[in-house]
């Protein structure tokens, strides 16, 4: 079950008090997250709730009492009003990639990740094939700074990017980075290689680890 509870919310940039849905708490069912690590219902049901924005200046953030290195201004600009001039057909992923824009511009690259990650799942829910496939490259390009910059969680980002490269159509590149890729971990070296299969046979639908491990 997921639950929510009001909580009045100051924003950090405008100061404007405003009240939001805040996630109590929630499960999931029908099997384990998919191989990008999205995760089942009902928790994948509360992307709205991830991040806010201030209705008044338009500022997202995981909680909009959390300063970020952007102004008014910026806020105004172009760039951030027309998200870089995509047109989504989810207003959640509209907000998801803004939030992206203003996480890049604090150079805040794993949380940037995550925030374009997101966008690109909100653009499946409404089968917005084009803006999924370009939030995913742009993941791609995040993922591999994190990865050089030696990044705690470095495994788990390897592997994350294989599936958006392959959901990206990236099939042929997929293989060619991966061919020589293995990990000290058999389960991630099973995943990685249903990646690689999959990939061969130009197959960039949705999966879940499940599916990868046999349902391990």
């Amino acid at each position: 079950m997921t639950t929510f509870m009001q909580e009045k919310v100051t924003c950090a940039i405008c100061h404007a008090v405003n009240e939001y849905n805040v996630l109590a708490s929630t499960n999931t069912f029908g099997g384990g997250p998919d191989l990008d690590l999205r995760p089942a219902e009902m928790q994948r049901s509360t992307m709205h709730s991830w991040i806010q924005e201030c209705p008044k200046c338009g500022y997202i953030s995981g909680r909009i009492s959390d300063k970020r290195r952007v102004s008014k201004r910026w806020l105004r600009s172009e760039q951030y009003q027309t998200c870089d001039g995509l047109f989504f057909a989810s207003d959640l992923a509209k907000r998801f990639y803004k939030y992206y824009l203003i996480c890049l511009q604090g150079r805040e690259d794993e949380d940037a990740f995550f925030a374009v990650l997101h966008a690109a799942w909100a653009c499946d829910d409404k089968q917005d094939v084009e803006n999924a496939k370009r939030c995913r490259k742009i993941a791609i390009s995040l993922a591999d700074k994190l990865i050089e910059s030696g990044h705690q969680q470095k495994n788990n980002l390897q592997l994350m990017k294989a599936d958006l490269m392959r959901r990206a159509g990236l099939f042929d590149e997929l293989v060619d980075q991966y061919a020589s890729v293995r990990f000290y971990d058999d389960l991630l070296n099973q995943i990685l290689d249903f990646q690689i299969k999959k990939a061969k046979e130009r197959d960039a639908d949705c999966y879940r680890v499940s599916d990868a491990t046999g349902g391990r």
